[in-house]
């Protein structure tokens, strides 16, 4: 039976403000590629070097026709065939829709952690901190709903005999439900303490992010993680179905820092951003697994026999 949860909420709100602060790089916009402005490519794949450690991750693209180049994603093009000592395709060659790969220098997510750990710049300090409180808002909710199962199977654990349940109504899913949400809210201690402890950790980390942002300008170059299975836009200024590459749906999800402009008013928005502050808000944004229901069967079940 596939899990049932409850929205995301805050969490959610948090991932996508998260992203549009640092992993997207232009809005979604209608428009007609001209050929002053873009070059159109045959790109079937992407590869991904990292210089620490020289190792090279390649992501096939789901093909389905030329994608439009801004011109000055074109020419970086160039200049990284360059650095990486690689042959450009000829004009003609492009032209008659060759296939292109499409190369990116960056650090793969073992060597970012020890280059750019600890930073040497305010900005890669930032980016840092909020990528730390990223990843604890995403793993918050995560974390109590396995403290929330745990405190289901400690108290089926106590349960030996089909008859110390016969007291309750057994009736129906919504009743079964009902019971499970019952004895998980009765032992809440574990997921109390997970909060706690994210509240103290977040409340520290905003801090030092707050400070190192009122001294960054407007916007700031940083490396920051970019998974290598989501979709990109090969427009700097605004993308569209002509300019968005998709990697193939077997692609497994690496992260790969690369180098990017981050606005300061993006961060800022991740920053301010409300977070999870009580025990109600985080039991809701865990949600409610139906393997739960599944679990609490399968144990009275067991007991019958």
């Amino acid at each position: 039976m596939e899990e049932n949860m409850q929205p995301m909420g805050i969490t959610d709100n948090l991932l996508k403000v998260f992203n549009y602060a640092f992993v997207e790089s232009a809005p979604y916009g209608f428009f007609v590629p001209k050929d002053n402005a873009y070059v159109a490519v045959n790109l079937v794949n992407k590869v991904h070097h990292c210089p620490k450690c020289r190792k090279e991750i390649t992501v096939d693209y789901h093909h389905t026709g030329v994608t439009y180049f801004s011109r000055d994603r074109y020419s970086q093009q160039q200049q990284v065939y360059a650095q990486l000592g690689l042959d450009f395709p000829a004009t003609a060659e492009i032209a008659a829709e060759a296939e292109f790969t499409y190369h990116q220098i960056g650090y793969c997510a073992d060597c970012a952690k020890a280059e750019l750990n600890p930073a040497d710049t305010d900005a890669q300090k930032l980016y840092n901190l909020c990528l730390e409180l990223h990843k604890r808002d995403e793993a918050l909710p995560l974390a109590a709903r396995t403290e929330m199962q745990t405190a289901l199977e400690h108290w089926l654990a106590q349960i030996k005999e089909s008859a110390q349940v016969t007291a309750y109504d057994l009736s129906s899913y919504t009743a079964i439900k009902d019971l499970v949400c019952a004895v998980i809210l009765d032992d809440v201690d574990a997921v109390e303490s997970l909060l706690k402890e994210y509240r103290d950790g977040s409340t520290a980390l905003l801090a030092q992010a707050q400070q190192l942002l009122a001294k960054l300008p407007e916007k700031f170059r940083v490396y920051a993680a970019r998974s290598t299975a989501v979709y990109e836009s090969m427009s700097d200024e605004i993308y569209h179905e002509y300019t968005v590459v998709f990697p193939a749906e077997e692609t497994v999800p690496q992260d790969f820092f690369v180098e990017r402009t981050v606005e300061g008013e993006r961060a800022g928005m991740f920053l301010q951003q409300p977070r999870i502050s009580s025990l109600e808000e985080l039991l809701l944004a865990a949600g409610f697994a139906d393997t739960w229901v599944d679990i609490f069967i399968d144990h009275v079940t067991a007991l019958e026999k």
